[in-house]
């Protein structure tokens, strides 16, 4: 086993550079520890293989870029006879991709949501989030909470198409909950049990305007929490109250000019205290912002004006952080993004009960723990572990 987590991150980083490389992470060899505390659905006269070692194996298969249940019983088998044996698995094992799809599609996806996002929630926490650091007035930093939903479109059946809503922290792509929206239904419902059991204090929750909801500014201010939404068609009183302000009186707060992926991009920030006749519980500020986007290659350029609601008060963090919360929000596109590319996640085919959110909880595990390990490329992260699988074994402690 190393005898720090650091040491492995020294090892795994030979040729990547990081520009802060985590210093206190917590001991990494729990995790197939949590994984064996999910409730296990199979007879115990069929248990041939301890369930937390074959789902920490399997993620392991996963953050090597692992796409299939084929492939991931490959890499499995692949592992030396003496290594499975001490992880707890036989060392001649027979595992069929049908098998370990039979054994996901039948976890409780609620448990095992609650014991991953747990897992990376508890090594992140005590960590100062970034770009908010030195508040105004030496107050407690803020972190960022995005909330947005994703459809596993490669999951479509006749009935359904599994759809999830997950809470990402914005500084470390970090996913601490996830909730499987009914069918028939829609991400609303799922928004209050999706923050029920998180602590949002000095958090401030991203969502975008499907999610601008009264009840939900409202739990997340009972939660000591903050609330920043985008303001669209959906709440009408309230997007029409926003754009009758006198954003032309207003002052720029903050502008933005950037450029890459082939186009530049400028963002103007214009700010306006909240009037107590704004129609939205507990808001405090009214912020517009216009982004003016141009095509390098078409020189094509649009103009887009966005309206936002915060309950931040005027003061508690600086008009740039503020604007890096709004612009943060979208880190949780890149993850989707990251999902589909990378890990192929639409393209997937596994469609059966749970099976498909459990495929998905373990590709945001994988993405977690090669950000927290210090990876800022995903694709590299895979191509390192899939060539030096002892890199990953060393994250569970089974090896020495």
């Amino acid at each position: 086993m190393p005898s720090s987590p650091i040491d492995v991150l020294t090892r795994h980083l030979e040729h990547v550079t990081v520009a802060d490389p985590p210093t206190d992470l917590l001991d990494l060899p729990a995790l197939a520890e949590v994984l064996d505390a999910v409730p296990d659905p199979r007879s115990r006269r069929g248990r041939r293989y301890r369930l937390g070692p074959l789902l920490a194996l399997s993620l392991l298969a996963v953050l090597g870029g692992a796409t299939s249940l084929a492939k991931i019983t490959r890499v499995i088998a692949g592992y030396h006879p003496d290594l499975r044996t001490r992880a707890g698995l036989p060392g001649t094992p027979r595992l069929a991709a049908s098998t370990l799809g039979r054994l996901l599609a039948r976890l409780d996806g609620d448990a095992f949501d609650t014991a991953t996002c747990g897992y990376l929630a508890s090594l992140t926490a005590g960590t100062p989030p970034a770009g908010m650091s030195s508040p105004p007035s030496g107050r407690a930093a803020l972190a960022g909470l995005a909330v947005d939903g994703k459809t596993l479109r490669g999951s479509r059946t006749t009935d359904t198409t599994v759809h999830l809503l997950a809470a990402m922290r914005h500084d470390t792509q970090i996913v601490v909950a996830q909730r499987q929206i009914e069918a028939k239904s829609n991400e609303i419902p799922a928004f209050a049990p999706l923050l029920s059991g998180l602590d949002l204090t000095g958090v401030v929750v991203t969502a975008d305007a499907l999610h601008t909801q009264h009840e939900h500014a409202r739990q997340i201010i009972a939660a000591d929490g903050h609330y920043l939404f985008i303001a669209k068609g959906n709440q009408p009183t309230l997007h029409h109250r926003l754009k009758a302000l006198p954003w032309r009186e207003a002052v720029l707060n903050d502008r933005t000019d950037e450029t890459g992926h082939g186009r530049r991009e400028i963002r103007r920030m214009k700010i306006c205290t909240a009037r107590p006749g704004l129609p939205f519980p507990h808001a405090a500020q009214a912020i517009q912002v216009k982004r003016r986007r141009t095509d390098h290659k078409t020189g094509k350029t649009t103009i887009v004006t966005i309206y936002a609601i915060t309950s931040l008060p005027p003061g508690r963090i600086t008009h740039a952080q503020l604007a890096t919360l709004i612009r943060g929000h979208w880190s949780i596109e890149a993850l989707h993004h990251i999902r589909d590319v990378t890990y192929r996640e639409d393209a997937s085919k596994i469609r059966t009960r749970t099976a498909p959110r459990i495929m998905a909880s373990l590709r945001n595990l994988a993405i977690g723990l090669a950000r927290l390990i210090g990876w800022t490329n995903i694709t590299a992260a895979t191509d390192h572990y899939r060539s030096q699988p002892a890199d990953g074994l060393q994250l569970l402690g089974l090896t020495t």
